[in-house]
């Protein structure tokens, strides 16, 4: 079984870390010599900010929505993902850094200790938010293409309260059946318009067609 733990925003969430009254303000993060916008607060989507605008662009929604904006901090950033790298070691041996704010746990074994894998995603969520004041999402799965699907559910559907297990057969067939196949990890915009030629939209269609490569795994 895996877990993918997954640091909400993470840039945006670092500069929250160190200046809590930006908790609940529109907050974006740029690129490289101020040029774009490569994180955003949720608070700064639903102003409708996109991924990759330029921050030119943004001038007029800055002044009206008093938008907190920030130069990449790549030292800052960098810190924090030890650190919390360093925190997810204290509940396994098994860490895979994936990204800057993303790593996969190899959590079979571990059932003595904690009651759940709710339970386990639930102390991670905690221990993260007390010790890092960093907001982050756990998914559980047998595969880590399926950990990965249920850390989305985990962002996307706040009554799953940031955890989200996938590891009965029913769950995953109702996840699979609901999740777009575009977003699947390693699936990508040119494979997923193919395979959307051939009328597979979901999930559960890549996974049941009859190919060698659709596996979930």
């Amino acid at each position: 079984m895996f877990a993918l733990v997954d640091a909400n925003a993470m840039y945006v969430s670092c500069e929250r870390s160190f200046n809590p009254g930006l908790e609940g303000k529109p907050v974006i993060v740029l690129s490289n010599r101020d040029g774009c916008v490569v994180a955003r607060s949720n608070e700064a989507k639903v102003l409708g900010i996109k991924m990759g605008v330029p921050f030119f662009q943004l001038v007029e929604l800055r002044q009206q929505h008093d938008i907190k904006v920030f130069s990449s901090n790549y030292t800052l950033y960098g810190d924090m993902s030890a650190r919390l790298m360093s925190t997810l070691g204290h509940f396994v041996e098994d860490v895979e850094v994936y990204s800057i704010d993303e790593a996969f746990l190899q959590v079979d074994g571990y059932e003595g200790l904690y009651p759940s894998y709710a339970g386990l995603g639930q102390s991670i969520r905690d221990t993260v938010k007390q010790w890092l004041r960093l907001p982050v999402c756990v998914g559980f799965g047998p595969t880590k293409t399926l950990a990965k699907l249920a850390n989305r559910f985990a962002k996307s559907l706040p009554e799953l309260n940031g955890v989200c297990v996938l590891d009965t057969k029913e769950q995953i067939d109702n996840a699979l059946a609901t999740f777009p196949v575009k977003d699947l990890w390693g699936v990508g915009y040119r494979y997923s318009s193919m395979l959307k030629r051939y009328g597979i939209i979901t999930a559960a269609q890549f996974r049941d067609a009859p190919t060698s490569g659709s596996t979930m795994s």
